[in-house]
């Protein structure tokens, strides 16, 4: 197939994903592909993940792992089963242009050196060249003139039809339009709502000690945001040092979202991103300068780091939290869905040596820890480790939900890791649930048993990760919490969301009063304001926004000293909402600004959720439910 295009039309250019898909399915079905199934497969997997805008998953590896059926830690070296089969694709392709796709007026080809499809408009007398399927004998050479790049070329010297030549008309004259939707779409977008949105949250509630630890907490979080450094927008855990931790944004990025710092978050996101990569075995940088750099307290070489195994998945959730509260589709780009990629399976796969489903500290790694806990005793595996794979397997489904449609690629995926999930809780649930001192236990020690002692970074995560399923286990996990004060203040700055997401809203309250206060040791700690901003959203109001499908669920969560509590100008995606909660049974909900939205409210009836019809609120609108 010629390189040249006669028509200067933009090379990214094409047709709507429909039209694509169509075309892709006359392929399959034609004379050249219906007894090739692996090469259906080949074609049918790349174009998918070419419309689904995830060009990162289109390699050499991912191929020969979810098309061939080959390890995902397969050496591409040793197996060049990819590589031969898309040279048979590619010469596959073209005889199907030459013969019986010689009227298609868009061309389907995986240019030489990669396998990213590229859709284009059939060249101006391509089709005219012999078909080896149509006419196998020669013809004479053609003695058409050759045309200069100025000069048109005639418009009868091709074979299309009216119909077809109408299609490239329209596609020509549309195309710069074309391009620059697909560019919005496409191109890391900002957050939804924008700079507009930075700190104009607020909170009144009928207790004066809620309403003030809500503006400790903003202020406390808003004094560590910073701009002008090489970086760019980012804010900070700790008020001395210049550096953002993966563990720390990972976390804070809720109460980042309510104070509409979006931008700062994804910037920092995608920096720890950036950084996984296959010499440090798909771990990351663990803190970064605000120059932009590893810290060198943390990093000085790709054999010798510090780092928390944890910390990959901590990172994918929160980059889906995110993408849920901001609806910011960068969270979709080739650097997010590569970083995810790697997370739920080379990541996995490198640090589970003996495949026993368990991922394990390396001896040679000593500064690389399995845990969040880095004090003794070491573990060889965690129970944080486990919920944070957990989480993020959940994570990754939810994403590849939102890049393919029902029965898509991406649809399988997300079942797939959503069937990992479930499994990985069966498995803990049953081995590592300590009968004795009823309890989970904290991790497995060197030698292969479960360790005695408790430790609350451990326990306390696997709760925040949402791991345990079983009530009676996590009512027994959730009576270790509140009887053991943690270590490490940072631990406890997120016992408030823990204990409002299970329902001990009295205890959640009172733990949010408690970090927020600055007379707490926690106070000094940006983490700790962040962390009380999410509780007071996410836990004591139950907001959970789907900002991609402009959807938000509520669910009041008051304790019994707060008669009713309103926060205001939330932003969630390109909307600013405002929900207020008075009592147990009555919730009002306004769109102050952006596209309707639909709210499904939610009450506690009995201490079990009780879910209500879905009504949409346009902007400006306010509606308000009771629960009868």
């Amino acid at each position: 197939m010629s390189a040249r295009t006669e028509l200067s039309l933009e090379a990214d250019f094409r047709p709507p994903d429909e039209d694509c898909r169509a075309l892709v399915a006359r392929i399959t079905a034609s004379r050249e592909f219906q007894r090739a199934s692996r090469l259906c497969a080949f074609l049918n997997y790349v174009v998918d993940r070419k419309l689904a805008e995830s060009p990162s998953e289109i390699t050499e590896v991912l191929i020969g792992h979810r098309v061939f059926g080959l390890p995902i830690d397969y050496n591409p070296g040793d197996n060049s089963i990819v590589r031969t089969q898309a040279r048979t694709l590619r010469d596959r392709l073209e005889r199907y242009f030459r013969g019986e796709g010689a009227q298609e007026p868009i061309v389907l080809d995986i240019p030489r050196g990669g396998y990213i499809p590229v859709f284009r408009v059939r060249e101006l007398g391509e089709a005219e060249r012999p078909s080896p399927l149509s006419d196998p004998s020669p013809r004479p050479a053609q003695t058409e003139p050759r045309h200069s790049p100025t000069e048109p070329r005639p418009r009868g010297s091709g074979v299309f039809s009216r119909r077809q030549w109408i299609w490239l008309g329209t596609a020509a004259a549309g195309l710069s339009g074309i391009a620059v939707l697909r560019g919005r779409r496409t191109s890391p977008s900002p957050s939804g709502a924008g700079v507009s949105s930075l700190g104009r949250v607020q909170l009144e509630s009928s207790t004066p000690r809620l309403t003030q630890a809500f503006i400790y907490a903003k202020e406390r979080a808003m004094a560590g945001v910073y701009g002008g450094d090489p970086i760019g927008a980012w804010y900070a855990s700790d008020p001395n040092s210049r550096t953002f931790c993966m563990r720390d944004v990972s976390h804070e990025s809720l109460g980042a979202a309510v104070l509409g710092l979006g931008r700062h978050t994804e910037n920092m996101l995608r920096r720890f991103a950036q950084s996984v990569a296959s010499s440090r075995k798909w771990c990351g940088f663990w803190t970064i300068t605000k120059d932009g750099f590893p810290s060198p307290d943390t990093y000085r070489s790709d054999t010798d780091f510090g780092y928390c195994l944890p910390a990959n998945f901590d990172l994918l959730r929160a980059c889906y939290q995110q993408l849920r509260w901001t609806g910011n589709r960068a969270y979709l780009d080739a650097v997010f869905s590569g970083f995810y990629d790697h997370s739920v399976a080379a990541y996995v796969s490198t640090w589970d040596k003996s495949h026993n489903g368990w991922m394990k500290a390396m001896p040679e790694f000593h500064r690389i820890h399995v845990s969040y806990n880095s004090r003794p005793p070491q573990f060889q595996t965690s129970a944080d480790l486990v919920a944070a794979q957990y989480a993020a397997y959940l994570a990754y489904a939810g994403i590849q939900d939102l890049k393919g449609e029902r029965g898509s690629l991406s649809w399988r995926m997300a079942e797939e890791y959503r069937a990992k999930a479930a499994a990985l809780r069966a498995r803990f649930e049953a081995e590592w649930w300590d009968p004795k001192d009823n309890r989970f236990y904290s991790g497995i020690l060197p030698d292969g048993s479960f360790s005695a002692e408790y430790v609350d970074q451990s326990n306390a995560y696997a709760l925040w990760f949402g791991l345990p399923g079983d009530r009676a286990k996590i009512e027994a996990s959730l009576d270790q919490m509140e009887q053991h004060h943690p270590q490490y203040d940072s631990t406890y700055s997120y016992f408030p969301e823990v204990f409002a997401r299970y329902g001990r809203t009295e205890r959640a309250y009172k733990g949010i009063l408690e970090i927020a206060d600055p007379a707490s040791s926690t106070y000094a700690r940006g983490e700790t304001a962040f962390a009380a901003l999410g509780a007071i959203a996410a836990g004591l109001m139950g907001i959970d926004p789907d900002a991609p499908n402009r959807r938000v669920e509520t669910l009041p969560r008051l304790a019994k000293e707060v008669e009713w509590v309103r926060l205001s100008r939330l932003p969630v995606g390109p909307n600013e909402i405002t929900v207020e909660h008075r009592g147990a049974g009555t919730t009002v909900f306004t769109n102050e600004s952006g596209p309707a939205v639909e709210w499904r409210p939610g009450f506690l009836r009995d201490g079990k959720p009780v879910s209500l019809p879905v009504l949409t609120v346009q902007a400006g609108e306010t509606r308000t439910v009771k629960l009868s």
